[in-house]
């Protein structure tokens, strides 16, 4: 049942208020198929009753919403277009044949079933889901809520999850085809169908496409300067890598860290890192850079010089890249450890060897777990073993197997394999060796927490770069003069390797003590402190005299690259 109002027809359904204002009803039912977003108009208001007449011809103005969704194209024979027009829909571009005497009906259902009305794109029902979303009170509190949403099946999202799936959790492209995954999507969701290891392979690397796009364009409209990163390694295959990662604030005042470039490099000569760089950069269109860190090799000396001369050029260097090399202070904390855990390397390698035994095969993992139940520890960590070149995992290594001693000695006590295989290399760690490490453990500690601080790349850290290293040199010249003498030899060559970096003023980077005066927190008196309390009173007036002109350089720099609109009058 549908009623429609004839479009040349003035009849009775015209209503006039008292202020000579017309209303007309336009209800119509809908019939199941002919269901539209709006299709129902109720009283739509006219200006008067003269407005039903639109033109001199007296026809009657357009009422319906329909007309909305059509226009009117001329005839190919040119009749006049009282007597016959032809309508083109907005959407998929058919033509219909209409006449003022025709009514509304057929672009009515034209348009429900139309397939590029926007209400018929997808009438597939949906499913009612629940999102996790964190809601911050302004009072600071944060909770997560479950927010009701709408979810409906779709083949091209789900490969987009799966292939981001593979990308943060680092699983193999043959993964998708694995037998107990494609059972788990079959009972998860039918209609899903797990793409093949190729066609995952494709969609990570229009993710990447689409995600280098983003970091593009966020590189054009940054405002900031960029902080680079950088290290290079060889394989177990002989191969050369270099991987580049940029540091940057956003306009919103947010910390980023993106990795640019993860590639392989012919070697490592100081020219060749450089050039790697450089070509990177010039991919990103990056030119803006405040700061390269590197490790301490020599090639990289020669890496940094080609660089600055590069930047330099290109205009986006601050004060001649006078400050662009920034040494890494984790890779030096980690040679003044090195040289000073040489005091302790037969007891470390003893202590490795135990490790080692006990990892190396399933039944003496179960007998040492055996006698760890027999000394009744409790302690719910475990023995690990240590890279050598790492020594955050040495120390990792020997506070865990502190906390087992026991069982290590029970193992000894029982004989057989353990005894047999130690002795063959180092030896069984003794009490003298346990004793040894203990002594040691905590003053290693503070060089793990102090790594772990100055390493971080999700806050910023260049704030706290002074006070910890320089608060670590107090620490170890303290220690030079401990009563034992095995601390005190410990002390004094970490003490000369920690010299070597930063005990001359000529050595640190400036930036850094600009980057402790801009926290808020310190002031230059604070700075004067350090400065005074670590160099002798030349080398302190030097430095702080050197502080002051860059601080000053700085003002100025950046004070000529503000635009004139922007500068207080």
């Amino acid at each position: 049942m549908e009623s429609v109002v004839n479009d040349n027809v003035m009849n009775d359904d015209n209503i006039f208020n008292s202020d000579g204002e017309s209303y007309e009803e336009d209800s119509e039912v809908n019939s199941g198929k002919n269901i539209v977003d709006g299709d129902t108009m109720t009283k739509k208001k006219r200006k008067s009753s003269n407005s039903s007449i639109s033109n001199a011809k007296g026809e009657r103005k357009k009422m319906s919403y329909v007309w909305d969704h059509f226009k009117e194209i001329s005839d190919s024979n040119n009749e006049a277009k009282s007597e016959k027009d032809v309508l083109e829909c907005n959407y998929c571009g058919k033509c219909i044949a209409y006449k003022p005497s025709y009514r509304t009906s057929g672009m009515k259902n034209h348009i429900a079933r139309c397939k590029r009305f926007p209400a018929n794109l997808n009438r597939k029902q949906k499913l009612v889901d629940f999102e996790s979303k964190t809601i911050t009170s302004p009072g600071g509190t944060s909770k997560i809520v479950q927010v009701p949403t709408c979810w409906q099946f779709d083949q091209d999202n789900c490969r987009k999850a799966l292939a981001r799936m593979l990308i943060v959790d680092e699983l193999l492209f043959v993964f998708v085809e694995h037998e107990g995954f494609r059972y788990f999507c079959k009972q998860l969701c039918p209609k899903f169908v797990p793409p093949s290891r190729k066609t995952v392979t494709r969609d990570c690397y229009s993710i990447f496409i689409e995600e280098r796009s983003k970091l593009k364009d966020i590189f054009s409209k940054l405002s900031s300067r960029v902080c680079l990163t950088t290290d290079t390694w060889t394989s177990g295959q002989n191969l050369g890598y270099l991987c580049l990662t940029a540091h940057f604030i956003d306009d919103q005042w947010r910390f980023h860290k993106k990795i640019i470039n993860f590639c392989p490099i012919p070697g490592h000569s100081g020219e060749i890192i450089g050039k790697s760089i450089e070509k990177c950069l010039n991919e990103w269109n990056l030119r803006k850079i405040l700061t390269v860190t590197v490790d301490n090799a020599c090639s990289n000396d020669v890496a940094i010089q080609y660089l600055r001369r590069r930047i330099t050029h290109w205009g986006g260097s601050v004060l001649d890249g006078q400050f662009l090399h920034m040494r890494c202070a984790a890779h030096i904390l980690n040679l003044v450890v090195k040289d000073g855990l040489k005091e302790l390397d037969l007891s470390i390698a003893r202590i490795r060897s135990a490790v080692r035994f006990v990892r190396s095969s399933p039944n003496r993992l179960q007998t040492f777990k055996a006698c760890i139940e027999e000394e009744n520890i409790t302690s719910k960590s475990y023995v690990c073993l240590d890279i050598e070149t790492r020594w955050n995992s040495t120390f990792l290594m020997l506070e865990t197997a502190l906390k087992f001693k026991k069982a290590f000695d029970n193992l000894y006590t029982k004989g057989g394999a353990y005894c047999k295989e130690l002795r063959r290399h180092f030896g069984v760690p003794d009490d003298d060796d346990w004793r040894r490490v203990k002594a040691f453990l905590p003053f290693l500690q503070i060089f793990y927490e102090t790594t772990l601080k100055v390493s971080g790349s999700l806050h910023v850290t260049s704030n706290s770069y002074v006070p910890l290293i320089f608060g670590l040199r107090d620490l170890i010249s303290s220690y030079c003069g401990h009563e034992s003498e095995s601390i005190r030899k410990m002390a004094h060559q970490m003490k000369v390797k920690h010299d070597k970096y930063w005990g001359h003023v000529d050595n640190l980077n400036i930036f850094l003590f600009v980057a402790l005066l801009l926290d808020p927190r310190h002031k230059w008196g604070f700075v004067k402190w350090i400065v005074c309390d670590t160099y002798d009173f030349e080398s302190a007036n030097s430095l702080l005299s050197t502080i002051k002109v860059i601080l000053k350089a700085l003002y100025e720099f950046y004070d000529d690259a503000m635009p004139q609109s922007k500068r207080k009058k």
